[in-house]
């Protein structure tokens, strides 16, 4: 196979915004973790309280990232944690009819 002559452009990595592994691991483990919905800054708090701080850039491109693989939704109280459908279910909404 041939290697391209360029690197690929980045999709969520920006300047200032480039939040390390643990920073995502971090993040992935409060939204689990969560008993419900978890706002921005009260996700901020807990890593706070963890011992783990980020800037807003860096927690948005976290979020950007896991909402672009279904991880992570947000709705109009906060991001929630999506925990990954079975197989049968993926079948099922794919082959599905549509109402």
């Amino acid at each position: 196979m041939a290697q391209s002559a360029h690197a690929p452009r980045t999709e969520f990595s920006r300047p200032g915004a480039n939040p390390t592994l643990e920073t995502i691991e971090y993040i992935r483990t409060a939204l689990r973790e969560a008993d419900g919905p978890l706002s921005r800054n009260q996700l901020l708090a807990v890593l706070a309280r963890w011992g783990h701080s980020t800037t807003r850039q860096s927690l948005n491109a976290v979020i950007a990232f896991l909402g672009a693989d279904g991880s992570v939704a947000e709705g109009s109280k906060g991001l929630i944690w999506v925990p990954p459908a079975s197989i049968p279910l993926v079948e099922i909404i794919h082959k599905g009819e549509r109402l």
